[in-house]
């Protein structure tokens, strides 16, 4: 979706704080996830070190697969970062050390690896054969579409470095089809960039400017502007092409500004002065294009870039004859002349010590074939010697074993049977005594109105409102248990679920206060909030607001009338505390860890005239383990009870 800052917030807050006991192997996935992120996001110094932190804990975890690709990440760092030699140097250190260990999907992993780092060292034949041999690899696997994608877009751009663009372009085309599947922008776009640039060297400019286009609104949809400027490059290219070298010329001065902000980025740079270059000397401008051209020869590395340097060198040259300057231009010949003969050198010696490199493999393999087959034969012989012995031996132990597995199975159901009787005794204990409860505090407001009833109907008492007052009291008083017990069996159910939304904390505590404010107490109110640092969170507001109501409440009942009440708000980077407190009587500090279970009363604890039924403060911690938050109480400094909660803002 494009929202790269908040996919790294999300990994970092985890590996920072993390909600789960991790092992390696998961945590190594995050670190790798991140630097996956980082790397696509051009920030290679930081990707560089997220990647080490996923390697040292799939070491860790020896799970070769997932190592790999970690190791691969590492590589492509330096690839695009341009320590090329680097990066072949640390997958084929790998490879070496790890040669027994690696499966085929592993090994197409590898190979497609050497084919890019080829390609940026210029031996383009040797990386279109890695490519391919990892190609046919996977082919035969059940990879995903996007691993088929990446090897395809991979082989395309090889055909390409050695000029099979029409076979670059049907690749290409392939590699889209498959992203398209699975809907990665980041990839789609990628693969439309590419087939730009191949339409231009096949002469399809309409469709190559189509093609570059889209990559444009792609990439501008997820904020990628290296890549716009990229596409946008293609896209001059293929004007310039159709022989509209004006408009080619705007596109590509709309990258200057873009460039100007980049520390690196060799190749865009290179690649967009050298077509300013180009297009100046078309339209008779050698000066500027002399300029474009020497800022692009003199930026990177010396070795990394030969090619992009000796187009540099043949518009310096073009440029210096135009206009008459033949010293310098002689000289820029002799320098063209010296990079391309270092160039071949370069390319033959590679090629070269490729083959000796897989001709000593073969070796080393033949003579690794005729060691196993000795091997084998003498295994068969003393096999055939210490069969008899090695069947008694097996058939001894597999009786030893299956004795000793009986045993054990018996044992553990002897032990399971024996705690799972001690459970369910538990349970019912707890189920006797909560019913005991249960009907204990609904019989006791139903004897009294009942006892006031018969007192009237025996004139023992007069029928007057006063009277009924105090039955209807004690009906409320019934109505409103059965509701608190209704609602906490709700909250209990196991497809009971929160109906969350983003709540504007400011607005919330305001209409908390509101409320507070509107209901009628003999103790003294205080409700107030420390300055928010975060103003919104993910939460209930009906059931957050149920809790508050339920803390009020239980504060009222267990608080003189003399006394002071405290209801304060806060919001941290994390949390959304809300705390009540209350001036006495106290709890006992033996109690406070009961007071959250089902019914239960401090004894001894109650305003004579408002007694409570012990399933408010129930309710409330349901509430909060709900939002997966935190709730303790605590000894006031008012004298009372202190309960804090802390609900997790997102």
């Amino acid at each position: 979706m494009g929202q790269i800052d908040e996919a790294k917030k999300i990994l970092q807050d985890e590996l920072d704080f993390p909600t789960y006991e991790y092992s390696h192997i998961n945590r190594a996935r995050l670190f790798k996830k991140l630097a996956d992120i980082q790397y696509h996001n051009d920030e290679y110094d930081i990707a560089r070190e997220t990647i080490i932190n996923a390697i040292n804990h799939f070491r860790k975890s020896d799970s070769i697969e997932l190592l790999t690709g970690a190791i691969s990440r590492q590589a492509s760092i330096e690839l695009r970062t341009s320590n090329y030699q680097k990066g072949l140097d640390i997958v084929s250190a790998y490879h070496k050390n790890n040669k027994e260990k690696l499966n085929k999907k592993n090994l197409s992993s590898i190979y497609y690896f050497y084919g890019r780092a080829y390609d940026h060292l210029g031996d383009f034949q040797t990386a279109l054969e890695y490519k391919l041999k990892g190609y046919q690899i996977i082919t035969n696997l059940e990879v995903s579409d996007n691993k088929m994608a990446s090897t395809l877009y991979g082989i395309a751009d090889s055909y390409n470095k050695i000029g099979e663009h029409q076979q670059s372009y049907k690749k290409f085309q392939e590699a889209l089809v498959l992203d398209r599947k699975t809907d990665n922008k980041q990839d789609i776009a990628h693969s439309l960039t590419k087939l730009s640039n191949q339409a231009y060297k096949i002469e399809m400019y309409d469709i190559g400017i189509q093609h570059a286009q889209e990559a444009i609104d792609v990439f501008g949809s997820i904020g990628n502007k290296r890549n716009v400027a990229w596409s946008t490059h293609n896209m001059a290219l293929n004007y310039a092409g159709k022989g509209n070298l004006e408009k080619a010329l705007s596109l590509e001065e709309s990258n200057l500004s873009f460039l100007v902000h980049i520390v690196k980025d060799y190749h865009l740079k290179t690649s967009v002065w050298n077509h300013l270059g180009e297009l100046n000397l078309a339209i008779d401008n050698p000066n500027k294009a002399l300029n474009y051209a020497k800022q692009a020869f003199e930026i990177g590395e010396l070795d990394t870039l030969k090619d992009r340097r000796q187009a540099s060198l043949n518009i310096m040259h073009r440029a210096y004859s135009k206009m008459n300057d033949f010293e310098n231009a002689y000289l820029v010949q002799n320098k063209l002349l010296e990079l391309q003969s270092i160039a071949h050198k370069e390319n033959y010696a590679n090629r070269l010590a490729f083959l000796k490199n897989t001709i000593e493999a073969k070796e080393k393999e033949q003579k690794l074939v005729e060691k196993e087959q000795e091997n084998l034969i003498i295994s068969n012989a003393l096999a055939r010697q210490q069969n008899q012995q090695m069947v008694f031996i097996i058939l001894f132990t597999v009786f030893i074993s299956f004795t000793l597995i009986i045993y054990i199975k018996i044992r553990q159901r002897r032990v399971l049977e024996q705690q799972q009787g001690l459970h369910l005794n538990k349970l019912l204990e707890q189920r006797n005594q909560l019913f005991s409860q249960i009907a204990h505090d609904l019989s006791n407001p139903v004897t009294v109105a009942s006892l006031h009833i018969e007192a009237m109907q025996h004139d023992i008492i007069e029928c007057k409102p006063e009277n009924l007052s105090k039955i209807s009291e004690k009906l409320t008083d019934l109505n409103h248990l059965v509701k608190d017990l209704a609602g906490l069996a709700k909250l209990e159910t196991a497809n009971f679920t929160l109906t969350t939304k983003q709540t504007d904390l400011n607005k919330f505590v305001s209409d908390i206060h509101d409320e507070l404010a509107t209901q009628t107490t003999e103790q003294k109110l205080t409700v107030g909030s420390s300055e928010f640092n975060e103003t919104f969170a993910q939460i209930d507001p009906f059931r957050v607001k149920q809790l508050i109501a339920n803390l009020y409440s239980n504060a009222k009942k267990y608080t003189y009338k003399s006394g002071q009440i405290d209801v304060h708000f806060a919001a941290c980077e994390r949390y959304f505390k809300i705390i009540v407190q209350d001036s006495a009587p106290s709890v006992p500090k033996e109690h406070l860890g009961q007071i959250f279970d089902h019914l239960f009363r401090v004894p001894n604890m109650s305003n004579t005239e408002t007694p409570g039924h012990g399933i408010g403060l129930s309710i409330v911690k349901q509430i909060v383990e709900l939002h997966q938050g935190e709730i303790n109480a605590s000894e006031s400094e008012l004298g009372g009870l202190k309960i804090e909660v802390d609900l997790p803002l997102k």
